[in-house]
């Protein structure tokens, strides 16, 4: 692989937790002592960017409505739609990723790329392929579960992704959490228990409502396991991302021909404008992420992006009108208070070092 001289070689052992895939693939890069406004803003945007794209994907596979489009359901919400969506966005985005956004960002992607398959890249070829996988079953779920159950919901369910990466630290690589650690995911757990409503659990209740938590579950299961294949691959995260949208392209491709799936061509161009907004938050937010990390450090960007679930929930409730109940707000609360403090807890650890 060649070598960037703001690279440097990480550790075999996870030494830190972020809650942002890019933020982890850049974790290398030193902050600058100025340019921290200009940072902060940048992983906000980045940020709320993440937020819309998971209120678009709610909207296009339910009835709702944003700013007068969409009105009605784009695609009913099914196993094989929500692949469809995951497909189409990735066939939009990893042509201008890979052609113009990552070659412009790092020099050396199409090399790296290119050296994947030499025998003395071979862990890092594992990695970077199982990293693909995760994803691919992670972004699949959640897409499951935005179709299931409220925006809010079902990304602070998904942020249970932070302790499942500080168990697999443990097992993996015997680091044993702190006391205070472990107090934050048993928080984490009782916050995401109270955004699912009694009734999912009772045979004639929301069982819809259930596939969707259970989902987005797996969903932060699955990221956990992305997240460690990132330290693992050591690799800068253009060409990182390029493979990536890659495997998922290709998978669901491979896929998605034996699933029903259907478009109503009364609802087509919806559909293509839906997938559009979808490509281009990606493609910005993770423009925003790249520009942004170097300014502010990844510790206080892990931070900001550790507000996912409150905000996504605030955003869900002003553009599209999605409520949650007392228990869902304080579950809400609950997760994105202790996602915050396991991100402050990282950036003490690093400081300290």
């Amino acid at each position: 692989m060649a070598s960037n001289k703001n690279d440097k070689p990480m550790d075999s052992k996870v030494d830190s937790i972020d809650t942002n895939p890019i933020i982890q693939s850049v974790s290398s890069i030193n902050a600058p002592e100025n340019g921290l406004t200009k940072g902060l803003i940048l992983i906000l945007a980045s940020s709320l960017l993440l937020s819309f794209q998971n209120v678009v994907t709610r909207v296009i596979l339910s009835p709702k409505s944003l700013f007068g489009f969409f009105d009605g359901v784009v695609l009913t919400k099914s196993y094989a739609n929500s692949l469809l969506i995951l497909v189409l966005r990735c066939l939009v985005v990893l042509p201008i990723m890979a052609f113009i956004v990552a070659p412009r960002i790092y020099k050396n992607t199409w090399s790296d790329i290119r050296s994947l398959p030499l025998p003395e890249n071979a862990t890092k070829l594992k990695s970077v392929l199982s990293s693909g996988l995760f994803l691919f079953f992670s972004q699949l779920c959640m897409y499951i579960a935005l179709g299931s159950i409220p925006t809010g919901i079902a990304t602070t369910i998904f942020f249970i992704y932070p302790t499942i990466t500080i168990l697999l630290m443990w097992y993996l690589f015997s680091d044993k959490p702190s006391l205070s650690l472990i107090f934050a995911m048993l928080s984490i757990y009782i916050g995401g228990f109270l955004t699912i409503p009694l009734t999912a659990f009772s045979a004639n209740g929301e069982g819809n409502f259930l596939v969707g938590a259970i989902t987005a579950a797996l969903s932060g299961v699955a990221f956990a396991g992305y997240i460690i294949m990132i330290k693992n691959a050591k690799m800068h995260p253009a060409p990182f991302t390029i493979v990536n949208f890659s495997i998922i392209l290709i998978l669901g491709s491979l896929i998605l021909p034996f699933m029903e799936w259907q478009i109503d061509q009364s609802r087509f161009s919806d559909l293509v404008f839906g997938t559009l907004i979808l490509a281009t938050t990606t493609l910005l937010g993770y423009l925003l992420q790249n520009f942004g990390v170097p300014l502010v450090g990844p510790s206080l960007a892990s931070v900001i992006g550790a507000s996912g679930p409150a905000v996504t929930a605030v955003m869900a409730l002003v553009l599209i009108g999605e409520t949650l109940n007392l228990y869902q707000t304080l579950g809400v609360f609950l997760v994105t208070l202790w996602v915050v403090g396991i991100s402050l807890e990282n950036m003490k650890k690093i400081q300290s070092k």
